[in-house]
């Protein structure tokens, strides 16, 4: 049976910085949206976020992978072809304009190959059974009253019409970060190799209601005692807060 959801003691939900990164091996996992390769996470502003997570390393033992959102973004009804032919070209010069601006840093960033960059559906791979993870979950989601009420709240906040695909592309997304961060979902990064300790999520914004209550509630009971990131997954490079969703409540906490 899935956790109850656990009743937060600070009801300020107020979040902090982190103060330093751990010294053991670690991966930080930026998920680039496609509808923002061209603003909050353009290249420049990716540079932006590393060179503010870089001045908390404290050890050389953290990989850097960033997951374009492209096959995410099939959840429409344009035409898959039209689709795959604007995300490939958003995903490729993404990925060039920022490997040159850290080659150009290199004296900031002397280990390359640290960073790696990947497309979502290679995380199809790195899961044996990510598509019976994904098909349990909507079975949870069509039975359990507050997670429709948080992804409604989310959708509304977002400006978004909640049909069927919007509601895929939700589930999926959280689902992925939900398993990436309990080590169901392995991230290639030639540096790292497998050995990470600690896994960190790092995107613009504040963590949607859903996401938060999938990992309060963690319905498939996983564990990973290893990553001390597991109960505050998610870091908002914008405003310099990293989310510890235990001590959320979700019925305070807002979305403004």
């Amino acid at each position: 049976m899935p956790n109850k959801t656990k009743k937060s003691v600070f009801k300020e939900n107020k979040f902090f910085d982190i103060n330093r990164l751990p010294k053991s091996e670690g991966m930080i996992l930026f998920p680039i949206s496609m509808s923002r390769c061209d603003n909050s996470q353009n290249p420049n502003t990716c540079l932006k976020f590393i060179y503010h997570l870089n001045s908390k390393v404290k050890a050389p033992c953290i990989g850097i992978n960033f997951i374009y959102g492209d096959f995410l973004y099939l959840y429409s009804s344009i035409a898959s072809s039209k689709l795959k032919e604007k995300y490939m070209n958003m995903v490729i010069n993404h990925k060039n304009a920022l490997k040159k601006l850290l080659y150009k840093e290199r004296k900031s960033f002397q280990i390359q190959y640290a960073f790696n960059f990947m497309v979502w559906n290679q995380l199809y791979l790195g899961t044996n059974d990510f598509s019976e993870f994904l098909k349990k979950l909507k079975k949870i989601y069509k039975k359990d009253k507050k997670f429709q009420k948080y992804i409604k709240e989310d959708a509304k906040h977002l400006g978004k019409r909640l049909d069927e695909n919007q509601l895929g592309f939700f589930l999926e997304e959280h689902l992925s970060m939900y398993l990436g961060s309990y080590g169901k979902i392995d991230f290639p990064n030639d540096y790292i190799q497998g050995k990470e300790k600690w896994i960190l999520w790092v995107y613009p914004g504040k963590a949607p209601k859903a996401l938060i209550y999938l990992y309060q509630l963690n319905p498939f009971n996983l564990k990973n005692k290893e990553n001390i990131y597991l109960n505050s997954p998610m870091y908002n490079p914008e405003s310099k807060e990293l989310y510890c969703f235990d001590n959320i409540d979700l019925e305070t906490y807002s979305l403004d």
